[in-house]
């Protein structure tokens, strides 16, 4: 065979080759956009739902550090009821039979 017919075959070959593997190339980076695509959606989504967390976790924080969680807890062991500053205290009987009468302390 000459020269010129083994260097034709090899042009075809590698047209060819060339061809497939651009097609296969063309293939991947399609389903690689959507994956991409795809993973921008959940990352949108993780983003709000670590911003409604922290929001969250922020007022927990606040009610724990500014309105006395503490001071809550106790009063609910102790039986007093506090809320909002004031103290007030229920309606009972007394021992002769009298109710007692309901009084808000600011």
């Amino acid at each position: 065979m000459s020269e010129v017919l083994h260097a034709d075959i090899f042009f075809f070959i590698t047209g060819i080759a060339v061809i497939v593997c651009s097609a296969i190339l063309c293939v991947a980076l399609f389903h690689a956009i959507k994956v991409l695509k795809s993973l921008r959606r959940i990352m949108n989504r993780v983003e709000e739902g670590t911003e409604i967390i922290v929001e969250d976790i922020h007022q927990v924080r606040d009610f724990f550090t500014q309105e006395g969680f503490l001071a809550r807890v106790f009063a609910t062991l102790t039986g007093s009821a506090k809320r909002a500053g004031t103290r007030t205290t229920r309606g009972r009987t007394d021992k002769r039979g009298g109710e007692l009468k309901i009084r808000d302390e600011a």
